[in-house]
Formats: structure tokens, sequence, C-alpha cells
């Protein structure tokens, strides 16, 4: 790996509350409460996990702002002491912001009291030096380890889909019972947990366990990884809205386990240290040694899935772009393309039936002949496009239908490739 790659930051925020987060253009959030449950007169505190994307400063906002009566009109009262926070986040920095609330009388007991944390952001702009989707741990953090299991702790919740993203929801319940009255005076507080300057430190733990994750890819072969994306597509297509056809899934997963497989396109123009899934790998090997005591096709859905379907957006225009007669842009406009769809897939943006097939479907085909994957029949794959065609077809205009149009064209080379190379139906 060149020492002066320009390797993404890590995805500290997921490294604590995982695939939840909010995207406000420059800035990410996943907002908690810890404890889920608690009594009067016990505190509670709202936790915000707050991640700047671009390498300038981000200004931030965060309004806290709780119920005056239950669902039922009874009364609810929560002691605030601070309603309003500002801070501005460095460049590339991490933070928790904690806003401790109290509930007191006459606040009667009930499930899931709602609390909302309003986020506002301001930056001039700046460069991306984060993926929106879901990235590489850190190899360290600003806190302690006991902090960080504390912050793992914490209950995060995912944005309300009928609520603006900028207002995002919180809930916990009170029981029945009565601690003693506070003495103390609450106070929230925020702690950086991540800076860019710790950047130079993550580069260099990766360049020490970078053989480390050529061993893991090695073992990245299409019959290791194919079983294990082709049900990740399937789960993350259908949980954004665009439900898939079997042979639409097929075709996704098998670009993505050729992507994954770099002794498969050696002669591609992207280098294996320029696979945004291979510096995700070395990243996350060098925050966490055990990866290489898991098995590949665990180490792929745990870790590389996302990183792995942004590298096979740009894989699939490479293969079709020989074989179609159509402009499919320069390759800045082909990495906008692959963000918006990974942001997409990521709960990000609204769904988009292109997304299916430009390029991943399309792709897919383009590279039948070459992904053999024992026990599936690559001649199935081209019959259950053609009756997924079928059903779509009835349905699309527009950009949609020039793509189904380069589909037809390219199921029919598909089976001229599978009768050339003499592969027979299973």
């Amino acid at each position: 790996m060149n020492p002066n790659l320009n390797l993404p930051y890590p995805d500290v925020l997921g490294a604590i509350a995982g695939s939840i987060r909010v995207t406000l253009d420059h800035l990410q959030v996943a907002v908690g409460v810890f404890p889920r449950t608690a009594y009067i007169n016990q505190p509670v505190e709202v936790v915000v996990l707050l991640q700047n994307m671009i390498d300038q400063p981000v200004e931030v906002r965060a309004a806290l702002h709780v119920p005056k009566k239950d669902g039922r009109g009874r009364p609810v009262m929560i002691s605030v002491p601070k309603t309003e926070f500002r801070l501005t986040l460095a460049a590339g920095e991490v933070g928790a912001l904690r806003m401790p609330v109290v509930p007191i009388m006459p606040t009667p007991a009930q499930e899931n009291i709602p609390l909302v944390i309003a986020i506002r952001q301001r930056s001039k702009g700046g460069k991306v030096v984060r993926p929106a989707t879901k990235g590489a741990p850190p190899s360290a953090l600003a806190v302690s380890p006991f902090k960080l299991q504390a912050l793992r702790d914490v209950e995060f919740f995912d944005r309300r889909r009928d609520r603006s993203p900028e207002d995002l929801y919180v809930y916990f319940t009170l029981a029945e019972k009565h601690m003693p009255p506070l003495k103390q005076t609450l106070t929230p507080t925020y702690e950086i947990l991540w800076t860019a300057a710790q950047m130079e430190a993550e580069r260099a733990h990766i360049l020490e366990r970078l053989d480390d994750a050529r061993t893991i890819a090695a073992g990245f072969t299409p019959d290791v990884t194919y079983p294990v994306v082709v049900r990740a597509v399937d789960e993350a297509y259908a949980a954004e809205g665009l439900p898939l056809h079997p042979g639409e899934a097929r075709a996704i997963a098998k670009l993505i386990a050729y992507t994954l497989d770099y002794r498969m396109h050696t002669s591609s123009a992207t280098p294996l240290d320029d696979m945004r899934w291979f510096q995700t790998l070395s990243q996350v090997v060098a925050s966490d040694g055990s990866a290489l005591n898991m098995p590949p096709d665990e180490v792929v859905a745990r870790y590389l899935f996302d990183a792995a379907v942004y590298d096979a957006v740009l894989m699939g225009f490479s293969a079709i772009r020989p074989l179609v007669g159509i402009d499919l842009g320069d390759r800045a406009e082909r990495i906008h393309y692959a963000n918006r769809l990974t942001r997409w897939l990521s709960g990000l943006d609204d769904p988009d039936l292109v997304y299916i097939y430009l390029p991943l479907v399309l792709g897919g085909v383009a590279i039948n002949h070459e992904v053999l994957i024992p026990n599936h029949d690559p001649w199935a794959l081209l019959d259950q496009l053609r009756e997924a065609y079928r059903g779509r077809i009835k349905l699309v205009q527009g950009e949609a239908a020039e793509v189904f149009d380069l589909l037809d064209g390219l199921i029919k080379r598909s089976a001229t490739e599978l009768t050339r190379a003499q592969i027979g139906r299973i």
C-alpha cells in the first residue's frame, strides 16, 4: 500500500452505534439514552454522537425538547439543566454530547416517554474524509476502553421516517419506583472521541498489518463470498423498499463476489490498494486482530458489505462500458453515482429502480460466464433475469426503460459467451 494513500477516516460513530446514523449534509449523528428504564428522580442521559464528515470545521446546535403531557393527557415533568448546546467540531472530529434529564413527580410510570433532539449544522464545505455508509472502526480512541464500553451500552434509536431527519427521537421508560431527590447539580458534557491528529497513527497501524489483510483477502473466492453476499444483497434491498427477484439478487451478488476476488481482475484500472473494501479490511485488521481468525465470509458480512457494493458499482460500469453503446459518464460521475447508491442502501436517500440494474445487475450479467460457483447454474441466472425483466418492464419508463433495453442485449451476449465456453446447464 502506498504510504501516501489518502485513506478514509475511521467510522467512530459506527464502532459505537453500529448502522444507526443520520447524515445531515457534513455531519453524522446517532442519538440514544441510558438507562433505558429509570425511576422518579433518577438521572437519564441523552447521548448524542457527532461525527464530522469533512476536513473543515462544522458548527452544531443541539436543542432538547421534553413533553409536558403524555398520550393520556397526564402531566409529565422532566427537569432539564440545559436545553440548547452549541459547539464547533474540528476537521474530522468525533465526539459525544451527554445531556442529563431527570423525571420528577407527578410524572406517572409509563413506557416510551419521548424526548426530541433537534440538530442543526452549518459548514463552509470541505473535502469529504469518510464514506457516508458504515466504515472501518478506529484502531484507537481518545477515551478509555471503560468509557467506550459505557457508550456501547447506550441504546441508540433509528430515525423516524415520518419526521424530519433533523429532529431525532429517543425514548425511556419510567418505572414505579422512586429514588431520593438529587442533591447534586447535573451539567451537560461534551467529550472528544477521535481527532484528525490520530490519523497518522491509524495509517501506521494499517501499514504494519497490511500483509495480514492480504492474507485474509486471498480467501475471498466467489465460492466463499457469494452465499453470504447474495443473502446480504437480498436483505439490504428489501429493507430499503426495493425487494429483488431471485435473478436480480444473484446477478448483483456475482458482481460483488467478482469484485472481492481481486485475482480475477488483475488488469483492472483500480489497484487492490485503492479498492474501498480492501482499505476497509486493512483498517479492520489494524483495529481488531481477531479478524485473522474469522471465516472469510464472516469478515465480508460483518465489515465489508457496504464498501464492496461501492467498489462493485465502479467495477460494473467498467464491465459493461465496452459492451453498450451509450455514454456512462466519466469517472467522477460514476463515483458520484456510487455514492448515491450506497447512501440509499444505507437508508440515507430515496429508492430508485435503476439502483437495481445500473450497473449492478448489468455488470453481473456481463461477468456471468467468468464467475462459476459450485451448484449455481449460470444459465438459470439468465432465465431468472428474463422472468424479472417481464415483470419489471410493464412498470418502468424513461431512464429505467433504457436500462432494460441494455439488459436484454447483455443477456443475449452472456448466453453466447456461455455457449462459446462450452458451459452447460447444471
